[in-house]
């Protein structure tokens, strides 16, 4: 076995390091599973926030997923054991508001959902919903005997009132209070399990009420979470909803250079400079530029609860669809680091969503994140988060996920961030250009990494869906002028797409092996490669037949 990074030494910064293993993508295979825990480990992690979705051993319902959808009680205990061996505390993750879609897959559900057309939400007035979620509290701390906390879920509940019994509640005493009225009725069934309760705290903040946070019993923990900012400013804050800054609506007079933030106007009064003087004051502003500080949930939570966990996401799904965003990844955990230690706080964690939710695509595989894991893994240890920490550790986290540090004139890092940049350059051609470079580094040495081998699949398949992507844009350029277009022109793109489809074809075999042998099982690598290539390759040859007609 390697021995132990540099960066795991001395006293934390913070004391609880957690790592979000997210069930609702591929099934992890036992052994593999084992081998996760044990490089998590290795790198200083000490917990793991397990989101078990439809991978729970058994539901409080009359139906249950198939078995091969599901781990054993055994296998579940097996894990949890191997996790304490390694001084790895496990903290499960269940549902108990939003986010219950895969509910709606078993039989004789419908009548648990707020909104049946679209079940994203239990409804929390239901006599059968109380049941099922005391049952299913009680059946988890069984499971888990030696767990401290019980992770349940509540975020994003963006449907609430919408049933008439809930609107009248609603109406009556406000959404936020209603909203209180469930996830506190969940806390208390948690705590009589002998358990501490822990919750994602965004409604607080998505109904502008942080102040709410501070009347919250200490022994619950709220966890904030916050993936977009990456540094020390941030161009708009998610307080009462979207707050750009004024200064991005303003013409600068120069010219705007790629990669810049995306302006967004908003509604007079809803900037962020429109917020209350107080807000800003807690927020607090950049002198030298005018933005609002970074992470301004973190910093309002800090200001009413002293008990609040962080998140940051290594993996967010709103990255990239074949691999993680490198550059955000990186960042947002490392600022956050660099925002916990100064705030003190007990807990971070790094999500990995391995989809949206249940109707979602799955994302890139896991194993893609070992990049931002590993910084977020030393910045959480060390405190060490300057951009000059980040540099000197490059040569020892390229070591540790088992790449070379440099290829050729570049280093691992620049090799990332070309391709977690946006395309250059005119349409898709800068992209497929940079890709096609990328590959043709990393094809210079043999592949033997779990990190390395998946690396080239994601790139490989990026460079043929932005080839797709780029006949659809030759097919829009000629469709004015359609029956103008040379046959001779008809043809090439024809074959050009023909061709594609035959290398997606033969790269799936690969990214299937791959997959089945060091991500998880072959059911959800299905899903991931469907929702990759499907619509798209039916999008082109539509677009390519088009100019026929």
């Amino acid at each position: 076995m390697k021995k132990t990074p540099s960066w795991v030494r001395g006293s934390p910064a913070i004391e609880h390091r957690i790592v979000h293993i997210d069930l609702k993508g591929p099934k992890i295979p036992v052994e593999l599973f084992r081998w996760y825990l044990n490089l998590l480990s290795r790198w200083g992690i000490n917990g793991v926030l397990v989101e078990y979705e439809h991978r729970i051993p058994y539901l409080p319902l009359s139906y249950q997923y198939p078995q091969v959808d599901r781990y054993t009680k055994k296998e579940i205990r097996e894990l949890v054991d191997c996790a304490k061996n390694l001084g790895i505390e496990w903290i499960p993750l269940i549902q108990t508001f939003g986010h219950v879609e895969y509910l709606s897959r078993i039989k004789g559900t419908e009548n648990l959902f707020e909104n049946p057309d679209y079940p994203q939400q239990l409804c929390p007035l239901k006599k059968q919903v109380k049941q099922y979620l005391r049952d299913l509290i009680e059946s988890v701390c069984e499971l888990h005997p030696e767990s401290r906390y019980i992770h349940v879920g509540q975020d994003e509940t963006h449907q609430l009132g919408f049933c008439s019994e809930c609107n009248k509640e609603v109406q009556k005493i406000g959404r936020i209070s209603f909203y209180l009225k469930h996830a506190s009725w969940v806390w208390k069934h948690v705590k009589s399990n002998g358990k501490i309760p822990m919750f994602w705290a965004d409604m607080f903040f998505t109904e502008n009420r942080p102040e709410l946070l501070g009347k919250i019993e200490k022994d619950v923990i709220p966890v904030v979470w916050q993936y977009e900012d990456a540094g020390e400013i941030s161009h708009r804050t998610l307080i009462g909803g979207i707050k750009p800054s004024k200064i991005d609506a303003k013409h600068p007079y120069r010219v705007i250079q790629q990669g810049s933030p995306v302006i967004i106007f908003a509604e007079p009064g809803d900037f962020f400079e429109d917020l209350p003087e107080k807000t800003r004051e807690i927020i607090g502003i950049d002198r030298e530029t005018g933005y609002p500080r970074s992470f301004s949930q973190i910093r309002m939570a800090a200001e009413y609860n002293k008990e609040f966990w962080i998140t940051c996401a290594v993996y967010n799904c709103g990255d990239m669809l074949f691999m993680p965003d490198f550059v955000r990844g990186l960042f947002n955990p490392v600022s956050m680091c660099k925002v916990g230690k100064e705030i003190g706080v007990r807990g971070i964690i790094a999500s990995s969503w391995a989809r949206a939710h249940s109707f979602a695509p799955i994302s890139p595989p896991w194993t893609l994140t070992f990049y931002n894991l590993a910084h977020f893994a030393a910045a959480s240890y060390t405190g060490e988060t300057s951009q000059k920490h980040i540099k000197e550790r490059m040569s020892e986290i390229a070591e540790e996920i088992g790449m070379p540090s440099r290829i050729g004139e570049f280093s691992l890092d620049d090799i990332l961030w070309v391709i977690s940049s946006p395309a250059p350059g005119p349409g898709m051609e800068g992209r497929i250009h940079n890709l096609e470079y990328v590959l043709k580094l990393l094809r210079t040495k043999k592949l033997e990494s779990v990190f390395e081998k998946g690396l080239v699949i994601s790139v490989e398949a990026e460079l043929l869906f932005s080839k797709l992507l780029f006949l659809q844009e030759e097919a829009r350029w000629w469709n004015s002028t359609k029956k103008e277009v040379p046959v001779v022109l008809k043809e090439e793109m024809s074959k050009r797409f023909r061709i594609i489809k035959k290398e997606i074809e033969g790269l799936k075999k690969e990214a299937c092996h791959y997959y089945t042998e060091s991500v998880g099982d072959k059911k959800s690598f299905a899903i991931w490669w469907k929702g990759l290539f499907e619509l798209d390759t039916y999008l082109t040859e539509k677009a390519i037949r088009f100019l026929t007609y």
